[in-house]
Formats: C-alpha cells, sequence, structure tokens
C-alpha cells in the first residue's frame, strides 16, 4: 500500500462490526477497521496528527483514540468529557482540542490535558467545530444559526493563568460573529488558506452563504429549494458541492459566480450541475486531492464515489447504518506497521478548571527527538573558545587533514587535464626533469 496516496475514511451508525474503518478508493476494500468505540458521533471524527484517529461516543461522554495500527483503543487511558459532546475537533499537529457540548465551547490542550477554557456564546446547541489549517483559529456553529470565527491565541493565553476560575473563564469575544442564518447551520467548510480565504455554510433555511474570513464580509448568498445539509470545496477552490435533505447533491461553480450577491435558484437542477443518485439527506461531502472524484455518504447507508465531469457513479460501498462520518485523508504509513512510537504525547482531560489542592502537578514528557535551543549561526566565539583542549586539538587535525586533501584533488585535477591536453600545467620537479633530458 506505499503507493496508494490517498484512502477513505468513514464511520456509520451501525458499530456491530467495527466504529470507524479505512478503504481504498480505488477498489473499495477495507484497509484497517477500528473497533470497541461505539457509534461514533456526527463529524466528530479526525486524525490526531499521524499518529492517532479520534471519535466521540454518541450515547456517552467518552472521547475514543485509535492508534493507527491497532483496532483497539488505547491502553490504560481514559477520555472522559464533561457531557455529551455534539461536536469535536483537533489541530492539525494534534497540539489542542476543542468539545462542543451543549452550548459551551470546552479547549484543552492535549499533552496536558488542561482545560484552557470554557466559551459561552452560543444560545443552543454546538452542531459543528472546525479548525483553519493553520491552527490558529477555528469555528463554531450552532442551532441558534450564528457562526463565530475564534482566534486560539487570544482564548487560550490570559495574563494572569493561576487566577482563571470556571466562573470567570471564557470571557472572550470572537473575531467575527455570524447571524446570517434564521435555522440551525449543518455544516461549515473552511478555506485551506485559513483566516486569509473564504468560509462557506449551509443551513436547513435553504441557503448557502461565502464569507470572506480576510474582512468578515458576506460574499455571496444562494438560496436554493430544499433545506441544505453537507458543503465541502475541491482541493483548488473552483467549485463548491452542496448536498440537500432529499439526497441531491448541487454543484456551484465560483469562476463564474452569481453577479448579484443575494441569488434565489427555484430550481437548482436547471442552475447548477446536479449528483442524483442518494435515495436520503446526504450527510458527508469530500472531493478527493486529484479533484476528478466526489464522496458522498447518506443516510441511505451508502458511500458513493462521483465521477465529477461526467457526473456519475464509479463506485458504491455498501454500509449497514447511517453515514455519519466519511471523507478523504493522506495515507498515512503508521497505519500498516506493526509497531511505531507516536509523536504526540497524550494526557487524560480535565473535566475542570478547578484544580484540587495548592500544588501543581508535574508532567513528565518523553520525545525521541534532539531539539537544538540555540541555532549554531548564533554562536559566538566566546562559545567556541570555551570549548575543551582535547577538543580543540581533534578540530586542528581536522582542518590540517582537509587542507590536505584539497591539495590532492587540485593536483590530480591537474594532471588530469595535462594528460587530455598533451600540455605541461603542473609546475613540480618531475616536469623540470623532463624539460633538462629534452
Amino acid at each position: 500500500m506505499a503507493n496508494l496516496l490517498e484512502v477513505l475514511v468513514t464511520c456509520d451508525s451501525n458499530n456491530t462490526l467495527w466504529s470507524c474503518s479505512v478503504w481504498d478508493p480505488h477498489t473499495g476494500t477495507s484497509l484497517m477497521s477500528y473497533k470497541g468505540g461505539g457509534t461514533a458521533q456526527s463529524k466528530t471524527l479526525s486524525f490526531i496528527g499521524s499518529d492517532y484517529l479520534a471519535a466521540v461516543e454518541k450515547t456517552k461522554p467518552v472521547l475514543h483514540v485509535w492508534p493507527l495500527n491497532s483496532q483497539q483503543t488505547v491502553q490504560g487511558m481514559r477520555f472522559i468529557l464533561p457531557g455529551k459532546a455534539s461536536a469535536f475537533a483537533f489541530t492539525q499537529d494534534g497540539s489542542f482540542c476543542v468539545a462542543g457540548i451543549d452550548e459551551k465551547i470546552y479547549l484543552w490542550q492535549v499533552s496536558s490535558g488542561s482545560l484552557l477554557t470554557i466559551l459561552n456564546r452560543h444560545y443552543q446547541k454546538v452542531v459543528m467545530l472546525k479548525f483553519t489549517p493553520d491552527g490558529k483559529y477555528f469555528i463554531s456553529a450552532a442551532e441558534d444559526g450564528m457562526v463565530m470565527v475564534w482566534s486560539l491565541t487570544t482564548i487560550a493565553a490570559h495574563p494572569e493563568v493561576e487566577l482563571v476560575t470556571q466562573q470567570t473563564a471564557g470571557q472572550h469575544d470572537p473575531v467575527y460573529m455570524f447571524s446570517d442564518h434564521s435555522l440551525p447551520v449543518t455544516d461549515l467548510c473552511v478555506s485551506k488558506t485559513g483566516i486569509h480565504g473564504r468560509l462557506c455554510t449551509v443551513s436547513s433555511d435553504r441557503t448557502f452563504k461565502i464569507y470572506d474570513l480576510a474582512t468578515g464580509t458576506l460574499l455571496l448568498n444562494v438560496v436554493f429549494d430544499a433545506p441544505l445539509s453537507s458543503v465541502t470545496m475541491d482541493v483548488l477552490e473552483l467549485n463548491c458541492f452542496i448536498g440537500t435533505t432529499e439526497g441531491k447533491i448541487h454543484q456551484l461553480n465560483l469562476t463564474n459566480a452569481p453577479r448579484n450577491r443575494d441569488v434565489v435558484y427555484a430550481d437548482a437542477e436547471k442552475n447548477c450541475p446536479t449528483f442524483k443518485s442518494h435515495t436520503k439527506a446526504v450527510t458527508c461531502l469530500s472531493v478527493s486531492l486529484d479533484g476528478e472524484t466526489l464522496m458522498s455518504g447518506s443516510n441511505d447507508d451508502q458511500i458513493i464515489l462521483w465521477h465529477i465531469r461526467s457526473k456519475q457513479p464509479t463506485r458504491i460501498i455498501q454500509h449497514k447504518g447511517p453515514i455519519t462520518n466519511a471523507f478523504f485523508s493522506v495515507n498515512y504509513p503508521a497505519i500498516y506497521k506493526l509497531q511505531f512510537s507516536p509523536n504526540i504525547v497524550l494526557h487524560s482531560l480535565d473535566r475542570s478548571m478547578e484544580k484540587e489542592g495548592d500544588e501543581v502537578p508535574e508532567l513528565e514528557i518523553l520525545t525521541n527527538k534532539n531539539i537544538e535551543f540555540w541555532p549554531k549561526q548564533f554562536e559566538t566565539e566566546s562559545d567556541s573558545n570555551t570549548c575543551m583542549p582535547s577538543e580543540q586539538k581533534h578540530d586542528d587535525k581536522m582542518l590540517q587533514e582537509m587542507e590536505k586533501l584539497k591539495k590532492i584533488n587540485a593536483n590530480l585535477y591537474a594532471l588530469s587535464i595535462e594528460r587530455a591536453l598533451n600540455f605541461p600545467l603542473i609546475n613540480t620537479g618531475s616536469n623540470k626533469k623532463r624539460k633538462e633530458k629534452k
């Protein structure tokens, strides 16, 4: 599987065989399955760096974490949440994670398990959380129709961290607050460029909106003829794919977008190319890295791979329940290794910001990386003079050997040129003897 660049990761609501599975999109075969995690909550499945796979259980306040090369969850460690989470997300490097529990947002540091803050700005249950690719911002969407953009550094850093309590935490304002949707937001998609790109949102109010995150302005508002349930963009961000509760998928070309900001598509099939095969609501959408294949997951228990240009299905992967999570991902080598040492440190998550006792617990972190704090180019002469005499003698010998090798290479080069051109270039004693004999 070394030549496989991309895999498909899915979850369904029937956990009799496995909780989540990794598929080969070209053949439809299962490459790896992960068990013991129950039914995964919708749109909470995500990778933790390139070492782990995590998902929130739908019926319990538990986060399940699997090593990529193991079918069983991490042994000897349980990740208990303060409540049943309806949304969950990790940064791409696995340093931080956020959870949406009712109308509150919890932020943890993964390596220490410390609960950094609790945000309480939504009025109803949070349904979507997603980090930008650079991990500096994350976006939250809730059933109240509001979408908020948060700065991770602003809410995680506090001038008086030790004085922050459960009551005073979360007193932060979002970078942007969008309240244009009138019904619950069902899905969102963030541009690859993060805060300098675009944000796409869909809602049950049948509207699809595009925001410019650099300025916080609404660029486009499209009204469709059915409630919307999912959205995604291709790699080049030239097309948006919008799934409806009726099972249809509409393709909106952003290179030829409508001139007006507000557009109503009374009959979306006449204005947008449509993919039609699902019989129930489309819950998950994702586009392959080459931009040729569209993946759609639905409540009709099917994963369908579409050829985008022809709008025809190329493969159907049947599941045993409604699809809750599905997306394309890079093929991580750790999936196929029998043994590997993860670079990410995991720790049990704190359920409260109140520390028991006055002592601060010590955390021992073991890594297999040798980190040089001071770069070599910033070493001063005084630092070089403080070296041991034995080390200085060794350096002097190395310099002498290098000078000898340089002279030998120069003589060899000159000799080769002399032989090739039959012209004396080396002014040595042997050349003088040859001239005297002549």
